[in-house]
């Protein structure tokens, strides 16, 4: 019995030692290694596999409790009698939408996810900026009743007992509202931004192969970390030798720096652009590895890096 389970245990180290080395020669289709050694099967996951079901299992947590969230909003009257939210739930949902997602990702406890979570937040803060646009136009509207002229009129009503005009004036005032048309349409891009994290997640798609080149020169620094933090942290720079690549780089939103040495001068692209750089138009795309595409070019004779379809465009 005791020879038996050492050959087990000698089996199961057998195949995980296999196993990595099958992982570092380059990752499987489906992220995963089965062996049957006698009448032992293993399983061996890769670590990106792991990680994307980690991910999804927790934002899929998140679009259940949007869906829930959503079906619930107290729908009003509107303008012109059409159908209307209002403001305060739709805004509340928005931004506890984006705490969800904070905490999600947090949750996982995996290093790296700092990019990701930074692309929820900017998605998140850009359609909350929209619903505040509208709400201050829908104020800016609802102002022109404190006009002179308004009030007069009202004051007139007044003077004549009008009993229309009593009845409005003891009623509490009306919510905020919203359209249910512009409601939903920006809910829908709420819905959008935690789906793209759980497709790539459930689809094991969360790592790119980053290619990173630069023109007119090569063998330039290109040095990368993902915007933003998680728990305070900060991650350290990845760098790349352009015209170089690197594996397993994480999706996300990520701030960079490309350096030309030019002997005692050294040349410096950034990202976030200087002060002055758009003004001047030669302003660099961010590094988005979530929607765009996974090659990166810096051209120094212009003073700026973008994404481009593939390294055929990155050339003088």
């Amino acid at each position: 019995m005791k020879t038996d389970r050492i050959s087990a245990v000698s089996t199961r180290a057998t195949a995980v030692l296999l196993a990595c080395f099958l992982f570092a020669a380059g990752r499987p289709a489906d992220g995963q290694i089965t062996f049957r050694l006698g009448g032992t099967t293993l399983i061996v996951e890769s670590s990106s596999k792991r990680l994307a079901k980690a991910v999804a299992k927790q934002v899929g947590e998140v679009q259940r409790r949007f869906d829930e969230n959503r079906q619930a909003l107290h729908t009003l009257q509107g303008a012109g009698g059409e159908p209307a939210y209002p403001v305060r739930e739709v805004a509340g949902l928005i931004a506890r939408t984006g705490e969800d997602l904070d905490q999600a990702i947090e949750q996982v406890g995996e290093p790296g996810l700092e990019g990701l979570s930074a692309w929820s937040v900017e998605k998140l803060q850009s359609i909350q900026e929209q619903l505040k646009a509208l709400s201050v136009q829908t104020a800016a509207l609802s102002s022109d009743l404190s006009t002179p002229r308004a009030v007069a009129v009202v004051a007139s009503l007044e003077w004549h007992g009008s009993p229309g005009l009593a009845k409005v004036s003891s009623a509490p005032p009306k919510p905020e509202t919203v359209s249910a048309e512009t409601s939903n349409r920006l809910l829908d891009q709420v819905g959008e931004v935690v789906n793209r994290i759980f497709f790539l997640a459930s689809h094991d798609d969360l790592e790119v192969k980053l290619w990173a080149g630069s023109t007119p020169a090569q063998k330039t620094t290109f040095r990368f970390r993902p915007q933003g933090q998680i728990k305070g942290s900060t991650p350290a720079p990845t760098i790349i030798q352009t015209n170089g690549k690197r594996d397993h780089v994480l999706r996300g939103l990520y701030v960079y720096e490309a350096a030309w040495a030019k002997g005692a001068v050294t040349e410096l692209i950034k990202y976030p652009n200087p002060a002055g750089a758009s003004a001047a138009g030669l302003a660099s795309e961010r590094l988005d590895l979530v929607n765009g595409s996974s090659f990166f070019c810096c051209r120094f004779d212009e003073q700026y890096c973008q994404h481009v379809a593939s390294e055929k465009e990155c050339r003088p």
